[in-house]
Order: structure tokens, then C-alpha cells, then sequence
């Protein structure tokens, strides 16, 4: 008895109700990161649609922001697309990777150090590991409890899909690295100008409403156009600026460096676009 194939997420309708769409400011395809792949599979590695925590206390960043900034081009030798392979774990990247981010940024580390998000997959029992998490419980977890370097605890729920348990030694059976903290954080999203000037304090943590359409998107400004809530998705915000008229975000994605414009996509500012501005989180190393 043989188990029935999958049926492919994508579908040629879609792409051409997208090619079909007057005013889109975004390339649809089907990315080769997600070519073949099930509705199932590709839900997998999403989380539950973002809820706003309404116990947040919104801090406003004020300053004069400049009309464009981007830490790709401030410090390139600080930023790293990652890969969260078939685990929903983007909740950690979105944490961790900021929190890399800006010890590299401020020089708290000499250089880029990659910190262990399997760590905080594997050990922070406030989320919920491939199945998904929440933004302020990772922060929390940062701040609190911390994590070692990937050098020491490498990922690994990529590839099998599993949460794993926590680790109480390096991979190599060596002991565990002194856990790195985070000092503080603050949620920055009390509107654009406030996001704008907490940007150029450091990579911030967020995350949106994935829509179907968003899993065509190849390059461009994206804007929801068509299709139903798939789930939730953490990223991280490295930039904004404005392209013919039309302001963005420049995210950061944690699908690899072959999806989207080099692992980044570019989503509209300034209209709160899929939820993108409800929450975000400047971490203080």
C-alpha cells in the first residue's frame, strides 16, 4: 500500500493570478528553495500568525534619522544570512542573529561570532522549538540564560526537523562555553520614525502574517496581494530606505543566501504591511 504524493505548493494559477496583478512592485516565481515542495513541508517551517503582546511597553526611539540606512552596507563583515533548514525555529534566528549582530556592531566581539541558535531551540522551554515561538520569551531567554557560540553547539534541527534536548556540553564532548547574555531589550515599534532611529542602533527583531503570495516572492517590494494566512515568520530588520516612490524595510530571512535578493526581501514602511511594525525588538548586547 503506497502512502499518496503530496501535492505541490505552488501552482501555476497562482503565478498567474500574481503576473495578472495591475501595480505589483515585486517579482513573483518559485524560488528553488521551496521547488517541490508540500503545503505541508512549507508550513513546517513557519510559526503560528504573530499576536502582538499587549503587555509590551513601547519605548520611542527619537533622533534624526537619515532617509535611508542599511547595516548590510554599514558593516558587511557583521552580517550573516543563516539557513533554519525544515524546523520552524525562525523565532531563535530572529533572536540570535540581532543579538550577533550587535555585539559585531558596538565591538563588544572583535568580529563576527556566530552564536548558537540550536542552543536556544534545544533549551528555551518558553517556546516551543520546531513548532514555533514567540519574540518576547526569546529576548527574555537571551537575557536570562544566554547562549554559547555555534562553534560549540552547532544546528542541527535543520536537517531532521526535530527540537533535540538541551545540550549540557559542546559537540564535541567538550564542556559547555561560558553562556554570552544579552543586556537588555526594548520594543521599538511605536511607529515608523521610532523604528527608523532604533535601526540605527542596531538589527532589530521582528516578525509579519505570511500570506501564500509571499512564499512566490523572488525580488522586489513586497505587499500582500493574494491568498490565505499560511502562519507567522520572524526576521530581522537591517535596514530601510525607498525605491521609485515606494518606502521598505530591508529584512533579513533565515531560508539561505539562494532565496529572495541574496536571503533579504524588501516589504512596504510606513503601512504597518502583514503586521511588520506591531513588534520589534532592539536587544541590547
Amino acid at each position: 500500500m503506497f502512502a499518496l504524493a503530496l501535492q505541490e505548493f505552488h501552482t501555476a494559477q497562482m503565478l498567474d493570478v500574481l503576473h495578472n496583478t495591475p501595480g505589483l512592485k515585486w517579482a513573483p516565481g518559485v524560488p528553488s528553495r521551496f521547488r517541490g515542495m508540500s503545503h505541508e513541508e512549507i508550513r513546517a517551517m513557519l510559526m503560528a500568525a504573530p499576536v502582538q503582546n499587549l503587555d509590551t511597553v513601547k519605548v520611542t526611539y527619537y533622533g534624526d534619522a537619515p532617509a535611508a540606512f542599511d547595516w548590510t552596507a554599514e558593516k558587511p563583515e557583521c552580517i550573516v544570512v543563516r539557513d533554519q533548514g525544515a524546523c520552524g525555529s525562525c523565532w531563535a534566528f530572529s533572536a540570535v542573529g540581532p543579538f550577533s549582530d550587535n555585539r559585531c556592531f558596538n565591538g563588544k566581539d572583535a568580529k563576527r561570532v556566530v552564536y548558537s541558535e540550536q542552543y536556544q531551540v534545544s533549551c528555551d522551554k518558553s517556546n516551543m522549538g520546531c513548532n514555533g515561538g514567540w519574540l518576547r520569551q526569546d529576548m527574555t531567554f537571551l537575557q536570562k540564560t544566554g547562549v554559547p557560540t555555534d562553534k560549540c553547539v552547532s544546528y542541527k534541527s535543520g536537517k531532521n526537523g526535530q527540537t533535540g534536548k538541551c545540550p549540557t556540553t559542546c559537540d564535541d564532548g567538550s564542556k559547555m562555553e561560558t553562556l554570552v547574555k544579552s543586556a537588555s531589550f526594548e520594543d521599538v515599534c511605536n511607529g515608523e520614525e521610532s523604528i527608523k532611529n532604533a535601526i540605527t542602533k542596531g538589527s532589530l527583531q521582528t516578525a509579519f502574517t505570511v500570506y501564500s503570495d509571499f512564499m512566490y516572492y523572488q525580488s522586489g517590494i513586497y505587499h500582500h496581494t493574494s491568498g490565505y494566512v499560511e502562519g507567522g515568520h520572524a526576521v530581522t530588520i537591517v535596514g530601510y530606505g525607498e525605491e521609485n516612490g515606494t518606502k521598505f524595510w530591508k529584512i533579513r530571512n533565515s531560508w539561505n543566501t539562494t532565496w529572495g535578493e541574496d536571503g533579504y526581501f524588501r516589504i512596504v514602511r510606513g503601512k504597518n504591511e502583514c503586521g511588520i511594525e506591531a513588534e520589534c525588538y532592539l536587544i541590547t548586547p
